[in-house]
């Protein structure tokens, strides 16, 4: 057995960006105290998501990466002998564009990678094209490091089922999926998460918000293991799910389906989305 203890992060953003950072450091404080090896935060915890309109309110928030927010996170890690993944922050990058951006924070206080959304939205309630967020580099990054090999979907990235399969295929144990999605979409949650899960043969570490408002969210945040949740946090709460996981069951269900699901073997299966051509076609046809 290779045992590993998570942590997913759960709470509600407010306008005190202050008394969203410590709360934030809290929970961190928490998940440790809990025994977590590793801790994983929503995406756009701090400021709320570039909504439709929410620009000019954004911009003068943005932060470099690594920038103050970041830096804090740092610290707490070093002080906590613990991993971060610190949920996603609008990042101001040094080309001068918008990022969506996590990052994987080592138990020393090294940032140990800067992690960019690769597909932004346009949607009213996370409206990132308009805002002019810029996507990452589809690079799909998997990380060596002491508590098993760790990657970073952001949000919807994950819903590509082909990343959470290409992860899986560079031998990812973990995946920390900081996300903000409302309660219209809630039942997707674990779906999706056990999609990915399934098709990686990995843990799944959901951290999403939640709150009232124009987009209510529910939560949803846990840990999903092939079929189902191993431990999440209850709707509209508050608080951290905390789960001790088997590392020795992703190589047990990797030999087994290696033997009995050999889809991998057909590359054409995948012939379709790599004609662009064909896309275009499909989507000429919905309007």
């Amino acid at each position: 057995m290779r045992d590993v203890k998570v942590a997913a992060v759960q709470f509600e953003t407010t306008p005190d960006l202050e008394a969203n950072r410590r709360k934030a450091l809290r929970f961190c404080e928490q998940a440790a105290r809990e025994g977590a090896q590793a801790v994983c935060l929503p995406e756009f915890w701090m400021t709320g998501n570039p909504a439709t309109g929410e620009s000019e309110r954004l911009r003068p928030l943005a932060e470099p990466v690594p920038g103050p927010t970041f830096d804090l996170f740092c610290k707490k890690a070093k002080e906590l002998g613990v991993y971060i993944v610190p949920g996603t922050l609008v990042e101001r990058g040094e080309d001068g564009h918008y990022y969506n951006t996590s990052g994987l924070i080592a138990p020393d206080g090294t940032l140990l990678a800067r992690l960019r959304k690769d597909c932004p939205e346009q949607a009213a309630g996370k409206a990132e094209v308009e805002f002019g967020i810029q996507p990452g580099p589809g690079e799909y990054p998997v990380f060596d490091t002491a508590i098993g090999r760790i990657a970073v979907p952001i949000d919807v990235d994950m819903c590509a089922v082909e990343v959470p399969r290409i992860m899986g295929l560079k031998g990812v144990e973990i995946l920390f999926w900081p996300m903000c999605w409302g309660a219209s979409v809630h039942d997707c949650v674990l779906p999706y998460g056990i999609a990915a899960s399934s098709v990686s043969d990995a843990y799944v570490v959901v951290a999403n918000r939640v709150g009232p408002g124009p987009m209510l969210r529910l939560g949803g945040s846990g840990v999903i293991w092939l079929r189902d949740y191993v431990v999440r946090v209850p709707n509209l709460v508050e608080d951290i799910a905390v789960a001790s996981l088997d590392l020795g069951r992703v190589q047990a269900r990797r030999e087994e389906c290696r033997e009995r699901y050999p889809y991998w073997r057909r590359p054409s299966t995948y012939q379709l989305l790599l004609d662009n051509e064909a896309e275009r076609r499909v989507r000429g046809r919905l309007g």
